[in-house]
């Protein structure tokens, strides 16, 4: 059996080691609860943000609803514009097709006194600038001709020649 003062040194060793023990808990108590502000800190940091980005969320939401709203409203217009302008063009045609028609009706009604100068190949006026073209011999009278001739008059000439 152990004495006294030998159980009362073990009993001093625990008690030295239940305070040192006591002592390194009171350590990572401090240390956990340090971690646990720090987390707290960065979880209210974190929620602040998440209801920023929810505010975002949803004003971005709202305006691309309003985009949507704006595009079908611009698709509308376009339609409608789109509707107008084939009925303008119809409308158009129209007044072509009757400006010709009474054109046609006042030419009629007046009447001409000379004949018209067309002949089955074309109108006379080309006929009377191929045969003026071909009658120069000297090729420096020609190209004089054919350079006081319009650009329409030496097309006529061309467009003849390959008849």
């Amino acid at each position: 059996m152990l004495t006294i003062d030998e159980q009362l040194d073990q009993a001093l060793a625990r008690i030295k080691q239940f305070e040192t023990d006591a002592h390194a808990s009171t350590n990572l108590l401090a240390e956990a609860s340090a971690k646990i502000d720090g987390l707290t800190a960065q979880v209210t940091e974190l929620n602040a943000e998440r209801e920023r980005l929810v505010a975002d969320l949803q004003t971005a939401r709202a305006s691309l609803d309003s985009l949507g709203k704006s595009k079908a409203e611009a698709d509308t217009r376009i339609a409608e514009l789109a509707a107008r302008n084939q009925t303008l063009e119809a409308a158009e045609k129209d007044i072509e097709n009757r400006a010709s028609k009474r054109a046609a009706e006042i030419v009629a009604a007046t009447g001409t006194s000379a004949p018209a100068p067309v002949t089955p190949k074309g109108d006379r006026q080309t006929e009377d600038l191929v045969a003026r073209f071909k009658a120069i011999t000297d090729p420096k009278a020609q190209t004089t001709f054919w350079r006081s001739l319009t650009s329409q008059q030496q097309a006529l000439i061309l467009n003849s020649a390959t008849k």
